[in-house]
């Protein structure tokens, strides 16, 4: 099996003691981390470490917040928010959150106003690909299933989520005073939801960074074109202006060919990526259909790629015509900087409307081809 490149990135947060450690060791592996009882496992500050899946081909890197607490909200927000938003922007899907998880306790009955405030509320805000876990279900206790439904409520009045995003897990065997054994909950819950969060995650959010991709090019030929007309004078010949202009409208075209070129790199290696990960994740549920699916979204998307994003890109972008107006020197880097803007914002509403609804009806359309 093919192992090279297959990553996933997962972060965790959660207050001390929700069973953050306990839950990663039942969703991802025995080993995956450290589970101590009474006492937090995770260092203060961003814990990150890596799990190798030598069964699925995987490797997971966790990303594990300290225990979070109401009078230390402010760094929570400052330190993991800040991660989140850098990997939200990235190009290379291989750099994204592909699952964040926050956890709360049943055993607590209760959703801190901080954890809405500071943390729930900006990570939904965002449209972040986040799944609430309620730690500690016992299914058989009615105590523990009415905590769950209130904290739920809660939840869904406040964050204008569905019950189903929410999943209830139990990571640890237990066995109660009486007798009772409280099995393990929502593996297979927390895997599909997985999946199910993943897709929407690379359907929104490829168009965003690909266009925005395309758009700090275009921000990055305007700053060099301003350069080089502002190095005119009044003695500069009239065939160097001439040259400037024309250096200027062959930039433009070489960086909108360049960024095509790796905006469709970007975007089929996003879709790889995620089908890979579907076909290696735990297989629970109807492993044969899903295969299939991901299959069908693999060979739509190899016979769509024959015509290529990077022409459906130049396509829509207007052709390059620089007009340069400005024949007296005097005049020279007035009239440049006044074609150079003119191009730009041409080209900037060109991407931002109509290249970045082509990205987003190719995403719309693998999607379906996965969900039919």
């Amino acid at each position: 099996m093919d192992n090279t490149g297959l990553v996933s990135n997962i972060l965790i947060a959660g207050k001390t003691g929700v069973g953050k450690s306990a839950f990663l060791n039942y969703i991802y592996g025995r080993d995956v981390a450290e589970s101590r009882a009474g006492s937090p496992v995770t260092a203060e500050g961003l814990h990150e470490y890596e799990y190798y899946d030598l069964e699925r081909g995987i490797l997971f890197r966790f990303f594990d917040t300290w225990g979070l607490e109401a009078d230390r909200s402010d760094e929570w927000h400052e330190a993991v928010l800040s991660l989140v938003n850098k990997r939200e922007g990235a190009l290379d899907i291989a750099d994204w959150f592909h699952t964040i998880y926050y956890l709360l306790s049943i055993n607590s009955g209760r959703v801190e106003a901080y954890e809405l405030e500071s943390i729930l509320k900006p990570l939904y805000a965002k449209r972040s690909n986040v799944t609430i876990i309620l730690t500690n279900y016992n299914p058989d206790s009615a105590m523990n299933v009415e905590k769950a439904e209130a904290m739920e409520d809660v939840l869904m009045r406040e964050l204008g989520i569905s019950r189903d995003a929410m999943i209830r897990v139990n990571s640890v065997e237990k066995k109660m005073l009486g007798g009772q054994v409280v099995p393990h909950i929502g593996y297979e819950a927390v895997w599909q939801r997985n999946r199910t969060n993943l897709w929407k995650d690379v359907e929104r959010k490829l168009p965003h960074n690909l266009t925005r991709h395309l758009l700090t090019e275009l921000e990055a030929w305007r700053t060099r074109s301003y350069r080089s007309a502002e190095t005119i004078r009044m003695i500069t010949p009239q065939v160097m202006i001439s040259w400037k202009a024309r250096q200027i409208e062959k930039d433009l075209e070489r960086t909108l060919e360049a960024a095509a070129e790796t905006t469709e790199a970007a975007m089929a290696q996003g879709v790889r990526h995620y089908i890979q990960l579907m076909e290696r994740y735990p297989l629970v549920g109807a492993p044969s259909d899903l295969v299939f699916k991901t299959r069908r979204v693999e060979l739509g998307f190899d016979y769509w790629f024959n015509r290529t994003v990077r022409k459906m890109v130049l396509g829509m972008i207007p052709g390059v015509h620089f007009i340069y107006w400005a024949f007296k020197r005097r005049t020279a880097e007035r009239g440049i900087k006044k074609a150079i803007n003119q191009q730009y914002e041409l080209v900037k509403q060109t991407i931002e409307l109509d290249v970045h609804r082509g990205f987003e009806e190719e995403m719309r359309r693998l999607g379906r081809t996965l969900n039919q």
